[in-house]
């Protein structure tokens, strides 16, 4: 195991030893960070990238220790120092810059001091030769070669571009020119500030990342050709990158004014300074011999003295017992990560398109601990996910646990199908980190202004976004268009039951509670998270209270939170189930919010409701699926703050008849087909690529 350290505790040292550790890593050793020796604000993608290193020195035994940054270090650091137990084998190196003796004796005896004994100095000025970066304080070398890049039949390209080139008035209409060339795929990295202004230009369209959105191997993973523009070499992050691009097969193409990378000696091919010829370079032969220029390079000296296993070598480090293989996966398989919506719906969404997927496909969930059953008794394996929570010192706590927990779930050459509205980090980070196919289910029906920006400008990372529509053609709104959108028909459960199957489970409520009726009324209003229900609770116990031969079951999901003040009630029962379809299927009528799923499953089974939006802010638009129902008679609706409007409808329904008026009319509805299968089918068809 190899604990790194760094001379100064500041952000630019942590993401030298965040970026270290990835080399590492990606070669096969165990490396780790001491997590009390961390600077005080980190930003959210450094949190994600370190989390898989950080680490209590005082639960782990080192081999060895690395300390970057070795030419300033700070007193803390060396105090930090002492604290170490050192094993008797173990090895301590100090790499910096010295640019004279003196400051290698400095160095060496302030270590001596703090831990005992002298460490192996490396001296980065003279190691690399013609380095890329003269002041980086991680070691630049490129980490383990493959050929993936050479597989792909639509390369990858990746643009370098400082914010300095959008503020020139032609770069945007260039980059949507280049966006549109079918003989690669355009990806372009640039700064918060300049991906801000894409997002509010009429090109935000195109696929954009900032510097530190995910790590330098994961880049150097899903590039094919990387276009560096500019003055210079970029910071160290992608200067990591461009060599581990070079040594994976890709090709590195210096379009920088001093031709940072070429004069150097790296094996990079010179290209145009003007972003308007970047694309004709491109195509005029370049992307055709990346075959040829990957030969090129392996066969590089330059690139041959840049990399990790020389490095080993200089700090004495045993090469890795075994090295990480590049596709772990035995068998892939399909792992569907069901976001926690109120009602469970994405899980139950995910569970009914998984059950129409091929048996000879393995399909797993990762879900969080209120899924988990509903998921089990299907018959799915689940892996468990962190729940947001309070608790948590910061809002994405919870999401880097699981994005560690993804990692480790999920393999090279696994598909994952996202089902929510958020695309969280973790999902987004692994997709790509990963390499795996991806289907995202991305439900419509969103409140004006909550149109999520950031989400729909994640689309990029997955191979194709399944829409499930609306059963009425008004309420289905495009957010996103291109050839990876796929509307399919409303996603809903199908129930089999006749009339005996309704009488039979009839019979067993009257058994098990004790007591005869006629008429049964289920509700379900949802477990609280997205309102408080309370008073239109009490106000239908209180009005079914007075009707002994209507029994009314409120129907929660298990563990849900119910109100004490629910089980004072005589005529009314608390049903805990995991399938509320068959009960509402045998009532006369149903009370419910308007979810996705809980709408089309009564439409789709005839099942008359009065329908009660939720009108939380976060949540689709629940009162425009109840009207377009409503206006068509095929359901009631009632805004949740007209208690006598509601009393006046659970009237009509049980004494007007207007319950089996609702059911006549859904009967004759004319519905579009569902569209379970053919979202399963288009699953399956990433997942053959």
């Amino acid at each position: 195991m190899i604990l790194i350290e760094s001379g100064q505790v500041n952000e630019k040292h942590f993401d030298a030893k965040i970026l270290f550790a990835s080399m590492l890593a990606a070669r096969g050793h165990h490396a780790v960070i001491d997590d009390t020796c961390t600077p005080p604000l980190r930003d959210r993608h450094q949190q994600y990238e370190a989390s898989r290193f950080l680490c209590s020195p005082r639960d782990i035994q080192f081999n060895h220790l690395i300390l970057l940054g070795a030419e300033n270090i700070a007193d803390s650091v060396l105090a930090k120092l002492r604290t170490y137990e050192f094993r008797p084998d173990a090895t301590f190196s100090a790499i910096g810059r010295f640019p004279e003796r003196q400051n290698i004796i400095a160095s060496q005896s302030k270590i001596a001091y703090a831990v005992g004994f002298e460490p192996r100095l490396l001296d980065l000025a003279t190691f690399a030769g013609h380095p890329l970066l003269n002041d980086s304080i991680c070691p630049l070398v490129a980490v383990k070669a493959n050929t993936r890049h050479l597989s792909r039949q639509v390369p990858n390209v990746l643009l370098f571009l400082p914010v300095d080139f959008l503020e020139m008035p032609l770069t945007l209409p260039l980059l949507g020119a280049m966006n549109n060339c079918k003989t690669y795929r355009l990806h372009v990295v640039t700064s918060g500030a300049g991906k801000e202004h894409i997002a509010n230009s009429r090109y935000r369209g195109l696929s954009v990342f900032g510097y530190s959105e995910i790590s330098a191997d994961a880049y150097a993973k899903m590039t094919d050709f990387a276009v560096f523009l500019g003055n210079e070499a970029p910071g160290e992050r992608f200067t990591a990158f461009a060599l581990q691009l070079m040594r994976s097969g890709g090709v590195v193409i210096d379009c920088t004014s001093t031709r940072a990378f070429v004069k150097c000696g790296a094996p990079a091919l010179p290209g145009p300074e003007d972003l308007g010829a970047v694309s004709g370079y491109l195509e005029s032969g370049v992307l055709q011999k990346q075959h040829e220029f990957a030969a090129e390079s392996f066969e590089s000296s330059w690139l041959a003295r840049n990399t990790i296993e020389r490095l080993e070598t200089a700090l004495s480090l045993p090469p890795p017992e075994m090295e990480i293989p590049e596709c772990a996966a035995a068998k892939p398989g399909i792992v569907f990560i069901p976001t926690n919506g109120v009602g469970l719906g994405h899980a139950q969404r995910c569970s009914v398109i998984a059950a129409n997927i091929s048996n000879s496909i393995d399909v797993s969930f990762a879900a969080f601990p209120s899924c988990q059953p509903l998921l089990r008794s299907k018959g799915f394996a689940c892996a468990p996910l962190v729940q947001k929570s309070e608790s948590h010192l910061d809002s994405h706590a919870n999401d880097i646990i699981n994005y560690l927990r993804l990692q480790r779930f999920v393999q090279t050459g696994d598909q994952l199908v996202f089902d929510g509205g958020y695309i969280f980090d973790s999902v987004f980070r692994t997709i790509i980190e990963r390499q795996l196919k991806s289907t995202w289910i991305r439900r419509g029906l969103w409140q004006p202004g909550q149109i999520n920006e950031t989400s729909l400008e994640r689309e990029k990372v997955f191979d194709q976004v399944i829409v499930p529509s609306e059963a009425f053609s008004e309420l289905n709104s495009s957010y996103s268009f291109g050839e990876k959108i796929h509307v399919v028909g409303p996603i809903a459960q199908k129930c089999a039951r006749g009339p005996s199957d309704h009488e039979a489970l009839r019979s067993t409520l009257k058994a098990q509670f004790g007591r005869d009726f006629d008429k049964m009324v289920v509700t379900m209003l949802g477990g609280g998270v997205a309102a408080d229900r309370s008073a239109q609770m009490q106000m239908l116990c209180a009005l079914f209270e007075h009707r002994t031969d209507c029994l009314h079951l409120v129907v929660v999901w298990p563990n849900s939170k119910v109100s004490p003040g629910l089980y004072a009630w005589k005529n009314t029962h608390v049903v805990s189930t995991k399938n509320a379809l068959p009960l509402c299927m045998a009532s006369n009528f149903a009370i419910s919010a308007v979810g996705y799923n809980s709408f089309h499953e009564f439409l789709y089974h005839g099942i008359p409701a009065i329908f009660i939006p939720q009108i939380a802010p976060y949540m689709d638009d629940q009162e425009r699926r109840a009207r377009a129902a409503s206006d068509r008679g095929y359901a009631a609706t009632v805004i949740a703050t007209d208690l006598m409007m509601l009393e006046r409808e659970i009237c009509a329904f049980l004494d007007a008849g207007k319950a089996q008026e609702i059911k006549d009319c859904l009967a004759k509805a004319q519905l579009p087909a569902l569209g379970n299968l053919r979202a399963a089918e288009l699953i399956e068809g990433v997942f053959a690529k």
